[in-house]
């Protein structure tokens, strides 16, 4: 407990000392929090994806258990339930909705939080969002995102001080700035999940790995251990850092002038660390801790195989998706500077292999390395590499900057403006959705005792009113109890993606099922088939209503998600405007055949 305070009053000590002899740095940050936290409460009380709604979930469920009936058992019972055994972040949300529990408790709506029990996921847990008062999911979201917001806040701070310390203050404010205007770490910071907090752990324990290499001490290796293990308990993804630790300490070995067989003499310095991080990474799971040794064994190992062979996108190389996400996280300018930051940086390996870039670079190629083993990924997965492309760049212009600094001072200029202009139309673009547009509409012009019909799997990616009487037919068998001609339909532009022309290997896995019976559903419907005439339409109308996604493979279809930042999206990564077309269709028959439903 000592060295924990000791650790985070030196901490303390540095940031401020920063702080207060860099104004650069203030700037910084407060570019980093005007960007990641405009329109934070965008789409309250809906959820930005279903991970953000499980992990509001996971600890708001055990309170309500807890809540409901004070005992040991329950709050087992409500720390299982979760999708999955998320681990720190269910600590993190469990603070973080804290004063939400206690605002409920003042207001009298204590009970509704109790009432939760153990809820089943029938279209996204619908009958609970819509049964428990509405500011109560608006409270738990903006309170989740702000805590996003200051640990991107954070990651851009140990940005800079990973570009301070290997280099000067000037790469370190590189890195700071680049970092503070890259839409990868924006987006995210928009939303509640365990990306942002994992990466501010990761890039802490990597900042105490370089100073290790640096400088020999053997408590920062002991932190490392800890920090990285931690940031494992947030996001299993992370795991790359086990292996970072080992080649930090060799590259240790070997500054000091020993030989390479001396990294196992070291015994205690090896197995205190691992024993360290082993009891941090295991405290970190609460479902272990309440018992659920089979959960918490199946996240361990069972999701990380499952992620493997898991095909959520369509057919393409992994260089393509590799190429797909850097190019939205960072546009264009960013990207391709960033490149030639990582390649100037992999050829001055060669000159110093012992120095503190090599722990950043290590961890860079082996994260690369952990995602070719996947079918496809998202931009969030990108994540943890953004600060340290930005630490490589930064770097090389500062060393260009000595060299030609008539030549340096534009390429950061246009860099900085081009990917400033991005990142603020990004954020800017939380500010009008179509679906909040969608909701707002049907406020005005919906009748409250009026069934509007859904089609997505959660009500999380449509435009739902908190008070719509949603109708979902696939939750569950039983279809008798459906009203046969609902009022209202609303179909998404996930719905429309069925519409598209494609071979089933080019579609994501949500729309692979079925498609030739769901396509003719959604066409029947807009060509009034079904007698449901189009009232209003939010978003860009697809051509034809059939998306226009990049083929799966095509380099040069990509880039223009570099040029505008809330592109087209896959599987779990948040909607925004291009994904968020809405249209709403009402009913103007006498219902003498009811409305047919695919299966």
């Amino acid at each position: 407990m000592l060295g924990l305070r000791s650790a985070v009053g030196r901490a303390k000590r540095r940031l401020v000392a920063d702080l207060r002899s860099d104004p650069y740095l203030v700037a910084i940050l407060v570019v980093t929090v005007v960007l990641a936290g405009f329109y934070v409460w965008h789409g309250v009380p809906n959820f930005a994806t279903w991970d953000e709604r499980d992990r509001l979930l996971d600890p708001l469920v055990a309170y309500g258990r807890v809540i409901d009936q004070p005992s040991l058992g329950a709050l087992r019972e409500g720390v299982i339930w979760g999708r999955q055994p998320f681990g720190a972040t269910f600590y993190l949300y469990a603070l973080a909705l804290l004063p939400v529990v206690i605002a409920a408790a003042v207001t009298g709506d204590l009970g509704a939080i109790a009432g939760f029990g153990l809820p089943t996921e029938q279209f996204g847990f619908w009958e609970l969002w819509h049964t428990t008062p509405e500011w109560i999911w608006s409270a738990s979201l903006v309170s989740v995102r702000l805590l996003n917001v200051a640990f991107a806040a954070g990651i851009v701070y140990l940005t800079y001080r990973l570009g301070t310390y290997l280099r000067d203050r000037t790469t370190g404010r590189l890195a700071g700035a680049f970092l503070a205007v890259t839409w990868g770490l924006i987006t995210l910071a928009h939303e509640g999940g365990e990306d942002v907090p994992s990466v501010f752990a990761l890039l802490l324990a990597l900042y105490l790995l370089v100073q290790y290499v640096e400088t020999g001490k053997r408590r920062r290796f002991f932190e490392a251990s800890a920090v990285g293990a931690a940031a494992m308990a947030l996001k299993l993804t992370t795991a790359p850092i086990v292996f970072t630790i080992a080649i930090a300490h060799l590259l240790r070995i070997y500054r000091e002038g020993d030989s390479w067989r001396r990294l196992f003499d070291d015994r205690d310095l090896l197995i205190d660390g691992a024993a360290v991080g082993a009891v941090v990474l295991l405290l970190g799971f609460p479902t272990l801790l309440v018992g659920g040794v089979v959960e918490f064994l199946i996240r361990i190992v069972g999701h990380p195989a499952n992620r493997v062979s898991a095909q959520n996108g369509p057919n393409a190389s992994i260089l393509w998706w590799f190429l797909r996400g850097y190019v939205n996280a960072f546009g264009l300018p960013l990207f391709l500077a960033s490149m030639a930051g990582l390649g100037a940086g992999l050829a001055r390996l060669r000159k110093r292999l012992t120095g503190g870039s090599t722990v950043l670079l290590a961890y860079l190629g082996l994260y690369a390395l952990l995602l070719t083993g996947w079918h496809d990924f998202r931009p969030h997965h990108l994540l943890p590499t953004l600060p340290l492309l930005v630490v490589f760049l930064a770097d090389g212009i500062s060393r260009l900057r000595e060299r030609r600094p008539a030549l340096a001072r534009p390429i950061v200029a246009v860099l900085l403006v081009t990917s400033g202009a991005y990142a603020a139309v990004g954020a800017a673009g939380y500010a009008s959705t179509p679906r909040a547009e969608a909701v707002d509409w049907m406020d005005d012009n919906v009748e409250r005792n009026a069934t509007m019909e859904f089609y997505t799997r959660g009500f999380e990616e449509s435009a739902t009113p908190h008070w719509i009487d949603a109708q979902y037919p696939y939750a569950g068998d039983d279809r008798e109890s459906l009203d046969p001609c609902p009022e209202y339909v609303q179909l998404s532009y996930r719905d429309l993606l069925y519409l598209r022309d494609v071979p089933d290997d080019h579609r994501s896995a949500y729309v692979r099922h079925n498609t030739e019976e769901r396509a003719t559903h959604v066409q029947a419907l807009l060509n009034g088939s079904y007698g449901y005439d189009i009232v209003a339409e939010f978003g860009e109308r697809p051509p034809e209503y059939a998306p226009d996604r990049p083929t799966p493979g095509s380099v040069g279809e990509i880039l223009p998600l570099g040029i505008y930042p809330q592109s087209d999206q896959y599987s779990d990564e948040q909607e925004l405007r291009a994904n968020q077309y809405v249209v709403i269709l009402r009913y103007n028959g006498s219902c003498e055949q009811p409305l047919p439903r695919p299966d």
